[in-house]
């Protein structure tokens, strides 16, 4: 890993907004007019659950939004909110410093994810509120981009797959390169540690879910522990 990384800061790259099911469209629609935003992706997992990507320039999405009933609940009177804000590093060198970082000052993501267009590790700050630091995981906006518009696999995974950001370091210190190592980490090479696996947010982390890779087994390192 480089020592110049270190210097790298990360840049706002998109909002996540949690959206009420009934307002989801009027929200596209408003900021496709308002923004100039385009679709660049539209899907979801079903249970109520739908995302939706959109961007005004050369970067695959700069708001996505999410409704999800477990995270907003369709009470009477809610309101879409701020979901996190997502930082963006031009190298994953610098994302895996950032995180060495934060690490040796006892500051610990709670989640760290391969999107398939993005390697994303998550923190929560003091409030809650998530603040997710990420790298193009193709180092190119444009094959990104068309990743998420074209790729059957993205199609059938919007979620993505956990993965240990300390088994990430030990690859680029063996000069993996980010190509190597996102197609690892969609494959489900570098599971997260029992212990990591604690840290996920909301308890989420104590039943296997959406961003556990098929591979691993009922067996594997990764569910120690779990709850019954």
């Amino acid at each position: 890993m480089s020592t110049a990384s270190v210097a790298e800061k990360p840049k706002l790259h998109h909002l996540g907004i949690l959206v009420p099911a009934a307002d989801f469209d009027a929200m596209i629609n408003f900021y496709s007019a308002v923004l100039d935003m385009e679709v660049t992706h539209r899907g979801g997992p079903g249970g109520g659950v739908e995302v939706c990507f959109l961007t005004n320039d050369d970067q695959n999405h700069r708001i996505v939004f999410v409704t999800n009933p477990a995270l907003l609940p369709q009470a009477a009177g809610e309101h879409s909110r701020l979901a996190h804000t997502a930082h963006e590093f031009p190298t994953i060198d610098g994302l895996l410093a950032k995180y060495a970082g934060l690490r040796d000052q006892g500051i610990f993501p709670y989640e760290a994810i391969d999107h398939g267009p993005t390697l994303s590790i998550y923190y929560k700050d003091p409030g809650g509120y998530s603040i997710e630091l990420q790298v193009d995981s193709f180092g190119d906006a444009a094959k990104s981009t068309d990743f998420m518009q074209n790729s059957e696999v993205y199609r059938e995974n919007l979620s993505g797959i956990l993965f240990d950001p300390e088994a990430v370091i030990e690859e680029r210190r063996t000069g993996r390169s980010l190509e190597e190592i996102h197609l690892a980490a969609y494959q489900g090479a570098y599971p997260p540690t029992a212990e990591q696996r604690a840290r996920l947010a909301g308890g989420i982390g104590r039943v296997r879910g959406a961003f556990d890779h098929p591979s691993w087994g009922d067996d594997h390192p990764t569910f120690a522990g779990l709850d019954s």
